[in-house]
């Protein structure tokens, strides 16, 4: 009976060796957004960028005279953004990062998705954690060249 176990112990950590790990390259889509509680304005906004093309949407807080809005562009650089992507550094994050939106100091975060599924990183505005250093240079650009989609 002790073979019998410990042969499918041994069997179970070699098919778990060898599955593949995921990769910056299966990164099907990185979504990065950020918000502000008490606003009047565009409050929350949204970029979405995966292989070929952005979108950016700018959702409007208590102001009825606001309506949301998206705009796309197609999008050449989506590979060096994902390159970049540490996905294991990623992957250990908490969920939550400081206090994001106190004080209405403002939130932002970053999700990843692959194969595996979703990962969300929300933190104080500005205040990125070192895991996503490498690329949210980029995402901000990208993010301020997308203006309010007016």
């Amino acid at each position: 009976m002790k073979l019998i176990s410990l042969t499918f112990v041994l069997i179970s950590v070699l098919i778990s060796n060898c599955q593949e790990e995921v990769q910056s390259s299966d990164i099907e889509k990185i979504v990065f957004g950020t918000s502000f509680g008490m606003c009047a304005g565009y409050c929350t906004q949204t970029l979405e960028i995966s292989d070929g093309q952005v979108i950016k949407t700018v959702i409007p807080r208590l102001n009825p005279e606001l309506e949301e809005r998206s705009c796309e562009k197609s999008f050449d650089s989506y590979e060096s953004i994902v390159s970049s992507v540490d996905l294991v550094a990623f992957a250990e994050l908490e969920e939550t990062i400081g206090c994001p939106d106190c004080t209405d100091g403002g939130a932002e975060w970053i999700e990843i998705t692959t194969p595996e599924g979703s990962k969300r990183v929300t933190y104080e505005f500005g205040k990125e954690p070192s895991a996503v250093k490498s690329f949210i240079k980029d995402l901000r650009k990208l993010y301020d060249e997308m203006g309010e989609c007016g």
